[in-house]
């Protein structure tokens, strides 16, 4: 059986394939619509409407079906950017990386995921780091009143935590997915970790039940 402390599997460099170069964003509080730039500071400073980017941003539907719930936002508590991230299986390569979340240091995010990727969402919610706030997760079955009560939330400086109910992978199943994902069988990465086939394999069962699809058919 795999655990944190005796069969810890780590993903490094050479075991990933390369990260996606970073889509740029740019904000959506007002009709400038400025690009964000990590070195271009005075230009967030002199933002007058909220700021919130949504990454990345070539997804229209969501663009356009997120957008309108912040016309209900009217306090502010806050001072980081609010980032809207796309968390569908189509950006999938985006998030494979243990250092995605880097980007994205002293901004608050939500995460916007479809059925496929719910469980990997809420793993990301508990994996945040300390420059980096997970504010909530947006599901796919959330009511458009759950939507807006998430939103306003997070620019309250508040989190909501996903129900329990909700799939969530484990540390050592998110760390075996990526693997598995990346192409890796069973047995390569039993024999590289020290485990047993039988026990990677029945936590690959127990990884695609909670996302509810085969690994393979989402990597395709």
């Amino acid at each position: 059986m795999y655990s944190a402390t005796n069969n810890p599997i780590h993903l490094s460099s050479t075991d990933r394939l390369p990260v996606c170069h970073t889509p740029s964003m740019h904000c959506y509080g007002c009709d400038k619509k400025c690009h964000f730039d990590n070195s271009a500071l005075h230009e967030i400073k002199e933002c007058t409407g909220l700021e919130y980017y949504i990454w990345p941003d070539n997804n229209s539907f969501l663009v356009e079906g997120i957008r309108h719930y912040f016309t209900d936002v009217n306090d502010k508590y806050i001072t980081q950017p609010v980032v809207i991230i796309d968390f569908s299986h189509k950006n999938i390569n985006y998030f494979l990386s243990d250092n995605w979340l880097d980007q994205f240091k002293n901004m608050r995010l939500i995460l916007v995921t479809d059925k496929k990727m719910t469980a990997i969402a809420h793993y990301w919610f508990y994996n945040d780091t300390s420059d980096t706030t997970i504010s909530s997760v947006i599901f796919y079955d959330d009511t458009a009143e759950e939507v807006a009560t998430k939103l306003q939330k997070t620019f309250l400086a508040k989190t909501i935590k996903p129900a329990g109910s909700r799939p969530k992978l484990s540390q050592n199943e998110y760390s075996l997915f990526a693997f598995l994902f990346n192409g890796w069988t069973p047995k390569k990465i039993a024999y590289r970790n020290g485990t047993s086939v039988k026990n990677t394999y029945a936590m690959k069962n127990r990884i695609e039940r909670k996302l509810g699809v085969s690994i393979t058919r989402l990597a395709s």
